[in-house]
């Protein structure tokens, strides 16, 4: 006997995976890989959160939601998750399939006038889920400078690749990063990163 619920999980998954080829159709380098993260690597993404009470997590890059899944599954809060996808029809399907949450929909960049005063600040952890590799380093400075804008001192960003090599130029940003995480389950493989400011 087939359950219900499981028959609506694996439509959704379909449904998820054929948007999300669609959306990699349309605009492929801002996505890198033509189906989402596996359960694995959302999971390993997740595992790096840190969050105290009053903090917020900050999702670059939401998808079809995979990350972001996984993120609640590790029990943040949907109050307390906000994901920023720059695609007005993923951002809508997020919005659809996981009420509660808060997506932003425009560049990352921006994230600081994006969220509510009250949160800048008090964001513990950003996970990044966005091809950064393909990304010139200029732009990827801002993207470093607007997370730490957010976040308290000291703390770190979270990015996956599907490289061998850091998805970042550490050295021209002032970062100092390494390694955390790698999974083999995932098409293709992928790897997790830690990053901070240089010096912390």
């Amino acid at each position: 006997m087939i359950h219900r619920h499981a028959t609506v999980r694996t439509h959704q998954e379909a449904s998820a995976a054929w948007l999300f080829f669609k959306r990699w159709l349309a605009n492929p380098l801002s996505m890198a890989s033509i189906t989402p993260s596996a359960p694995s690597l959302s999971r390993l993404m997740a595992a790096q959160i840190t969050r105290a009470p009053d903090e917020v997590v900050v999702e670059f890059g939401g998808g079809t939601g995979a990350v972001t899944q996984a993120i609640l599954e590790a029990g943040v809060p949907p109050s307390k998750l906000y994901t920023v996808e720059r695609d007005p029809e993923l951002a809508a399907y997020l919005r659809r399939h996981l009420p509660g949450i808060h997506v932003l929909e425009g560049d990352v960049a921006d994230i600081r006038s994006m969220l509510p005063e009250e949160v800048r600040g008090k964001v513990g952890t950003v996970l990044v889920c966005l091809p950064m590799i393909l990304i010139p380093v200029e732009d990827q400075r801002a993207i470093v400078d607007a997370i730490f804008e957010v976040m308290p001192p000291g703390r770190a960003f979270y990015a996956y690749t599907y490289s061998a090599r850091s998805p970042l130029r550490r050295k021209a940003l002032g970062l100092k990063g390494r390694r955390v995480g790698f999974t083999i389950a995932n098409i293709p493989p992928a790897s997790v990163w830690r990053f901070v400011r240089d010096g912390v």
